[in-house]
């Protein structure tokens, strides 16, 4: 109960602080009982995260999220780790986040008129979620969520169902909070755009803005991209991005952050595009609260992997609610001061070719490129509002537009670095990047005798170099001159480097499947391959049987062992296993190994027939036996995944003499192999099972049975273990990871300079 009065008094504190901050604006008397409310609300807050982490890391398995999402076995960063893992929890660390970096809002704009407007829309949001969670809590008691079962007040489950075993990864105490932190810092671009038109201020906010808009874009792109390299450490299908609609989601409000800074400085050196960046300043934000409708209503849960279940009718209406307050006190503001915010343009209209024409001619292809992942992302939500089936969009539609996009824009950006403000004069930058055009041609062109084959690939990649050789020369001349210029070169650094990564680990990567026994080696790309033996780890934990499986990499005198792992665990009753991949890192690729299974083959002399073939059994050549063909009969009326079937065998005796026998086999038909079912085949000693039934689906008369022989009485040889694995070749896959950390050391290098004590009236040269 006292959790649910500590989110009680947020709602209450977060309601008065929003009322009298919006008050404040007209009478300033209000705004110190604003700002103390809004502390007020910061403690409820705090105090309801500490109340619920402390439940946590005590296992008060009473309250029903605390018992769906943690257990006695989980590490203490993982049981951290639990409190936003699932969707009360998430809206917590969300308000968590919001308050802190409101406290700085709060700082940022008292002196300058601000803060009255900023903080008011500011506060509102807090208010908003922690309604939600009044009505989804995370201090519901277990009693209370499963009323229906009898369940005794003071009930306490002995333990929790714990937390998925894919996200007990060091990674879950990293992504989500920096994912949060970019999505709180884009409601602030948000609630200085609509201060701004309510003031009637169209250019001292972007002032205020840029510092907000360069954090929070760094800061959401590595959210986004420490996610990516989570899925490719952890998941085993070897890539970063699938484009998952959740995972589009988050992407959709960064690309519009992105556009937004780059028109931003539009309208610094020229004075216009004030409509477009008050438009994109609320779109940044309204986009993250669409991202929160669809994680967490349920509505991807058919078509997303990261996809929340279903939060209830309130809840999801509330969602609904959400997404139509913040939207259309956007669309209204905008509409409102339209006319008055004419008044307001430049007389310099936007010259055709000048650097600010390239600058925005970017932007529309970074918001074109967001408003197709946007109705990608959409897709089975609208097709679902139309009694369609809801089906993903197919990942080469993004892959298309995408390339065309990126082409385009890589070549914009050398482009422009040549232009100058105000200024069209083509054949002064033509003069400039003939050089480096004519180097990424060669260079392309020498890449394409060494195996660059794709047209589409030939083009990115010219395209990528060339943006490459621009920026680097702009690079070296501000390195010593003025270091602070270099952000904007760093992260086009990095788009490139992006680009290139790319292009190389996906579309030249290469793959083989490997089977080994234990010291057994294969060759694969060059590579021996070693399975040198499991090692069961994490033995403390009861709820699960875990190994690491080392492979030995080796080549020459160069060698590594690498261990994927492949564990059981009571999450998923021990149904299927989960599976994690092993990653040997080297400067010019990764040598991926994914596991896909373990299975015991038999060391038993064996055979594989088809129907009318025959052979001497291996274990009395005097005896010949064939299949005459197979009894089908009783795998209709099976239970589960499993039909018996029946070999049909002839056993042609040295005497010339036959017998005809069928033996039966309960096979798994999901893999069609069964666990040996001996039979003795009379007058003989010999013991015979079908184990596997190898079918092909175009020709049924190709079917093989495969059989196993021992001697009669003899026991059966022990079986071995054969783990089998995808060797994945990724060239140059660390272009990625360094593309990312470029882009985001970009974004925050520039800070400083629009600081209140560095901020500057010009703005470099992008």
């Amino acid at each position: 109960m006292f959790g649910k009065i500590l989110i009680i008094l947020t709602v209450l504190f977060g309601l008065l602080s929003t009322i009298l901050y919006l008050l404040s604006y007209k009478k300033d008397k209000f705004r110190k009982l604003g700002r103390i409310f809004y502390y007020l609300m910061t403690a409820g807050i705090v105090g309801a995260s500490i109340y619920l982490l402390s439940n946590i890391l005590s296992h008060n398995f009473q309250f029903t999220y605390i018992w769906e999402y943690s257990s006695t076995e989980l590490h203490d960063y993982f049981l951290v780790a639990s409190f936003y893992s699932g969707q009360q929890g998430s809206f917590m660390l969300w308000m968590i986040v919001l308050a802190i970096i409101g406290l700085f809002l709060i700082n940022g704009t008292k002196n300058n008129g601000y803060e009255s407007l900023a903080m008011g829309f500011f506060t509102s949001i807090i208010f908003y979620i922690a309604l939600i969670l009044v009505f989804k809590s995370p201090f519901d008691y277990v009693w209370e969520t499963f009323a229906g079962e009898g369940l005794e007040t003071g009930f306490m489950p002995a333990n929790g169902r714990g937390l998925n075993p894919i996200l007990q990864n060091y990674w879950i105490t990293i992504h989500p909070p920096i994912l949060f932190i970019g999505y709180s810092m884009m409601a602030v671009p948000f609630v200085l755009a609509l201060a701004a038109l309510i003031k009637k201020e169209y250019k001292t906010w972007i002032d205020i803005l840029m510092p907000w808009a360069l954090t929070g874009t760094a800061i959401l792109g590595l959210g986004i991209m420490l996610g990516g390299f989570w899925a490719y450490e952890t998941l085993g299908w070897g890539g970063f991005w699938a484009w998952d609609p959740v995972e589009n989601s988050s992407l959709i409000p960064w690309m519009i952050a992105v556009a937004l800074i780059h028109t931003l400085m539009v309208q610094r050196r020229t004075g216009g595009l004030i409509k477009t960046n008050l438009i994109l300043g609320m779109l940044s934000f309204i986009f993250v609260v669409y991202a929160t409708f669809l994680t967490r209503s349920g509505i991807l849960g058919d078509t997303s992997v990261h996809s929340f279940v279903t939060p209830g009718a309130i809840v999801y209406t509330m969602l609904i609610l959400f997404q139509i307050t913040y939207l259309g006190l956007g669309i209204f503001y905008v509409a409102y001061r339209y006319k008055h915010i004419n008044q307001y343009l430049s007389r310099t209209t936007i010259k055709d070719f000048s650097k600010e024409y390239s600058l925005t001619l970017g932007s529309i292809l970074i918001l074109a490129m967001a408003a197709i992942v946007i109705m990608g992302t959409s897709w089975p939500a609208v097709a679902e509002l139309f009694g369609q089936q809801k089906v993903a969009i197919e990942i080469s539609v993004y892959d298309k537009f995408g390339t065309v996009f990126a082409i385009v824009f890589l070549l914009i950006n050398g482009f422009s670095l040549y232009q100058k403000w105000m200024v069209g004069n083509l054949k002064d930058v033509f003069g400039k990047i003939i050089l480096p055009f004519i180097a990424s041609a060669l260079l392309v062109v020498l890449l394409a005798f060494m195996g660059l084959d794709s047209f589409n690939f030939i083009l990115l990649t010219f395209a990528a170099v060339f943006s490459l050789l621009t920026n680097l020369e702009f690079l070296i001349r501000n390195l010593i001159k003025n270091p602070k210029k270099l952000g904007p070169y760093l992260s086009h650094f990095g788009v490139a480097f992006l680009i290139l990564g790319v292009v190389a680990s996906g579309g030249y990567e290469a793959t083989q499947q490997v089977r080994l026994t234990e010291n057994q080696t294969k060759s694969a790309f060059g590579y021996d391959f070693t399975y040198i033996g499991k090692k069961r780890i994490e033995q403390e934990f009861k709820d699960r049987e875990k190994y690491r499986y080392n492979v030995s990499i080796k080549k020459g005198n160069e060698e590594k062992v690498v261990g994927p792992i492949i564990y059981w665990s009571d999450f998923n009753e021990w149904q299927s296993p989960f599976l994690e991949p092993g990653v040997f890192v080297k400067v010019e690729k990764d040598i991926y190994l994914a596991p896909k299974a373990v299975e015991a083959a038999s060391t038993a002399p064996e055979a594989y027939l088809r129907k009318g073939e025959s052979t001497l059994t291996p274990v009395d050549s005097s005896l010949r036996i064939s299949i005459t063909g197979f009894d089908f009969d009783q795998v209709t009326g099976v239970q589960g995944n499993t039909a018996i079937i029946g070999t049909i065998l002839k056993t042609q005796f040295a005497d010339e003499n036959s017998r005809t026998d069928t033996i039966y086999s309960m096979l798994d038909v999901t893999t069609w192999e069964s666990q040996p079912n001996w039979y003795k085949i009379p007058s003989t000693e010999v013991e015979i099972s079908m184990i596997r039934l190898i079918r092909d689906m175009n020709d049924v008369h190709n079917t093989k049975a495969h059989l196993i022989f021992k001697k009669a009485g003899m026991p059966p040889p022990e079986p071995v273990e054969i783990f089998t694995f995808d060797v994945t070749i990724k060239p140059f896959i660390n272009l990625v990871w360094l593309g990312t950390i470029l882009i985001v050391v970009g974004f925050l290098l520039p800070i400083s300079k629009y600081t209140a004590n560095g901020r500057k009236n010009n703005i470099t040269q992008e």
